[in-house]
């Protein structure tokens, strides 16, 4: 049956396009790690897994990743295969082979919010693109044209298994409003822009105020009629009459949002992508979920949350998603007096949907640490299979990106385990180097290697 299928799939692809862009691959006794969302998002690729999916870590499966007649590539599970049986259906095509024996594949990290690609050296100003404080322009500022997919940072990332990357300003203008963010790849290369347009980032709590005038009450206001001038966009074709909207116009032109600065707020207001807030304080979380009770096609994403824990029930109720930092502990703010490593356990028992990022370093470096938090999370009482899907899966769905389809990462032990660290990695089908500035000066000054080579970055 299996044989039928694979030769059937085969037919397909070479009827409909022969053209190949990358290697196929073939992997033979891996530890998969998948979940069940997953398995459903592959069956609506037409790819198969006739395994039990319904737990995560699936011993001795064998991967057959195929590009052949497909934008992106697809992947085929199977468990106790022959494989010899698949490699005869194969005969012929360009195919690679590769025992992950005593190894773990998974899918690709995502990290859910960085600055990555945006700054090389974050003290120069001429090299970080992260903030615009003088800029006359708030929403319609787009991540992606900051982007530079050379960074080294890009690939000192990549070697951490990190394959995609939400990125964002942390503030655009004399505004909350810090601009739109996107999602990337991190092959790289200069296409690596996955989704231009996917979601806004606005900051209230501390920072809010400082962008509106000096308190919360100001910054609450200007993002609720920053989205009642978008509202009102859509409903009256720009012919605004609300009062609220005139009023706060008149007063002072900074606090209200351009016809076009507001337009760039539409996809948020019909829930077409997210509005991530960045906000701390559990009273802080309370008037966004009241504002939400005003506009409820929003789709909000709470950032950095500290509090959340204290208000988990009403979370889950008005199902909002929250991204938080499982390590942050220690009050930085006045903000954060309540922070708590039980703060994900918590939201877990409560049902809140959440992702885990690290706040200490979002730009630079600390993405890579991502498994390190994830795992810290399970030593402190979060189920595993939990864990390392807020990491992939889970905000993978947030942004609709097909994460499976997309990338694969090849590891040498638990990826969640500190020692761990990838051996191969795929984005789109094509195999990444994990070579980056650090190791090249690993190998430099090692006693070990040959100290006089020049070793060239890239």
């Amino acid at each position: 049956m299996k044989n039928i299928f694979i030769y059937i799939l085969l037919i397909f692809m070479f009827l409909f396009d022969i053209n190949v862009f990358a290697k196929d691959l073939l992997i033979t006794n891996a530890k998969l790690v998948i979940d069940s969302e997953t398995f459903r998002e592959n069956m609506q690729t037409n790819t198969k897994l006739p395994i039990d999916y319904e737990a995560n870590i699936h011993e001795n499966i064998s991967i057959y990743r195929t590009t052949y007649g497909r934008k992106e590539p697809i992947i085929i599970f199977f468990k106790d295969l022959d494989i010899d049986e698949i490699k005869s259906e194969l005969d012929g095509l360009d195919y690679k082979t590769y025992d992950a024996e005593g190894k773990w594949v998974t899918s690709g990290i995502f990290a859910p919010f960085s600055y990555l690609g945006m700054a090389d050296i974050g003290g120069e100003d001429l090299t970080n693109d992260i903030r615009s404080p003088g800029s006359l322009t708030s929403v319609s500022e787009n991540a992606s044209d900051n982007f530079n997919p050379s960074s080294v940072f890009i690939a000192n990332n990549r070697r951490h298994g990190i394959t995609h990357a939400a990125i964002s300003l942390a503030a655009a203008g004399n505004s909350i409003f810090a601009g739109t963010g996107s999602i990337v790849n991190l092959t790289g290369k200069y296409n690596s822009i996955v989704k231009e347009t996917a979601f806004v980032l606005v900051q209230l709590g501390q920072q809010g105020t400082l962008n509106s005038g000096g308190s919360r009450a100001a910054s609450l206001l200007q993002l609720r009629n920053g989205l009642e001038v978008a509202n009102c966009n859509i409903n009256t074709g720009r012919n605004c009459e609300n009062s609220l909207i005139r009023a706060i116009s008149n007063i002072n032109n900074n606090s209200a949002l351009s016809i076009y600065e507001s337009d760039h707020l539409i996809p948020v207001i019909r829930g077409n992508i997210p509005l991530v807030i960045s906000v701390e304080r559990a009273v802080d979380i309370i008037n966004v979920i009241e504002l939400k009770n005003s506009f409820s096609k929003l789709d909000i994403i709470l950032l950095g949350a500290s509090e959340a824990w204290k208000v988990a029930d009403t979370l889950a109720e008005n199902n909002i998603k929250v991204m938080i930092d499982p390590h942050n502990n220690l009050p930085t703010s006045f903000e954060t007096v309540d922070s708590s490593l039980k703060n994900i356990i918590i939201l877990d028992e409560a049902e809140v949907d959440y992702a885990i990022t690290n706040l200490s370093a979002l730009g630079l470096q600390g993405v890579g640490t991502l498994t390190q938090h994830a795992g810290n999370a399970v030593g402190n009482g979060l189920d595993w299979n939990k864990s390392f899907a807020a990491i992939t899966s889970t905000p993978a769905r947030w942004f609709n990106i097909p994460l499976i389809n997309n990338s694969l990462v090849i590891w040498d032990g638990d990826p969640l385990n500190i020692t761990s660290t990838p051996v191969r990695m795929f984005i789109n089908g094509e195999e990444q180097s994990l070579t980056s500035r650090q190791t090249l000066l690993r190998d430099r000054y090692n006693p070990n290697t040959n100290s006089d080579k020049l070793h060239k970055y890239r």
